[in-house]
């Protein structure tokens, strides 16, 4: 992302946190720690250490969960953030001979494509804490808890934009997770968990950089995203990262990206771009792991020996419950 918006926005909803109460969590055999509670009283970790509601989801048995792809196909017709590179490929080499691509006039016996553009933060991807901050952590220093197999939590805030009659200009507060916490009786944010926003805007995904007037017809309409204070919360209270289904999760009228800064700051990452299979996904009890790769690069192309690779593109794997006919 950059340091400005195509557009800005007027009429913030700020609603200030309050404080709530602490649970005491397990999480996969991880050592005692606290998570959020929005009834404001304290509970006994869940037996196995696995996070109260999580256990339905065994995703080790296909009997007992369904996969689910939570991110979006890279291509070069990926929605770009204005101002970022566009993606640019061609065949390097092809199996059997093609003599109207460049290349490709004679077979090779494989197949081989150059990138020749490509943005770190293009597609499904994680932002790094050195996406914002100079001298956090990349992509190769991150800490394996990320790429675990986390507990996930999906706000559903697409029928909000809706009420609104598309405009998503609006912050997701910290009051109003915890009402939404006792809403859906999620109740807590488990330990080293991922929380989410789902706006419905990832199903403009394939209309690529095309903007269709009206407001929520494509993918670079106003949508909402998590305030820095209530980012803060969620980190304060058990989640190591945010995201959402749209290029990041901060919201549209967020020029200082508030979000992306705060929860980066703090050691965390964001997950951008992700995909409509977040729509599968339940508000809380699935689970979710990140893969793809960890990018490095020498020291002779890096800042002063300090920066490296602050994102890529990235697989993104759900598993809920297994619909029974």
């Amino acid at each position: 992302m950059q340091q400005n918006r195509w557009q800005t926005k007027v009429g913030m909803i700020a609603v200030s946190s309050v404080a709530v109460g602490v649970v005491a969590g397990l999480v996969l055999g991880m050592n005692t720690a606290a998570g959020a509670s929005a009834g404001g009283q304290t509970r006994a970790a869940a037996a196995g250490g696995i996070p109260r509601g999580y256990a339905q989801v065994d995703p080790r048995s296909p009997a007992r969960s369904r996969q689910v792809f939570l991110g979006q196909p890279l291509s070069d017709n990926a929605p770009i953030f204005p101002g970022d590179p566009k993606v640019k490929w061609q065949l390097w080499n092809c199996v059997n001979a093609h003599p109207r691509i460049p290349r490709c006039h004679k077979g090779s016996g494989y197949t081989l494509e150059q990138i020749q553009s490509l943005g770190t933060h293009t597609g499904t991807h994680i932002s790094a804490p050195c996406h914002f901050h100079e001298n956090k952590p990349c992509l190769d220093r991150l800490p394996e808890k990320f790429f675990g197999l986390r507990p996930l939590i999906v706000i559903n805030v697409k029928p909000l934009i809706r009420a609104r009659h598309g405009n998503g200009d609006f912050f997701i507060t910290a009051r109003y997770i915890q009402n939404w916490l006792q809403r859906t009786g999620c109740r807590t944010i488990p330990q080293d968990s991922y929380v989410v926003l789902y706006t419905g805007l990832s199903s403009f995904y394939h209309l690529g950089n095309r903007r269709v007037p009206g407001r929520y017809n494509d993918y670079y309409d106003d949508v909402p995203g998590f305030s820095a204070a209530s980012t803060k919360w969620l980190w304060e209270h058990g989640a190591i990262g945010v995201g959402a289904d749209t290029f990041g999760p901060d919201a549209t009228m967020d020029q200082r990206f508030g979000s992306t800064t705060e929860i980066t700051a703090l050691g965390g990452i964001t997950l951008e771009n992700m995909g409509p299979g977040l729509a599968s996904m339940r508000p809380c009890g699935d689970w979710i792991e990140l893969n793809g790769p960890r990018l490095t690069s020498t020291p002779h192309d890096q800042l002063g020996g300090r920066l490296d690779f602050s994102g890529a593109w990235m697989g993104m794997d759900g598993w809920t419950t297994r619909k029974t006919s």
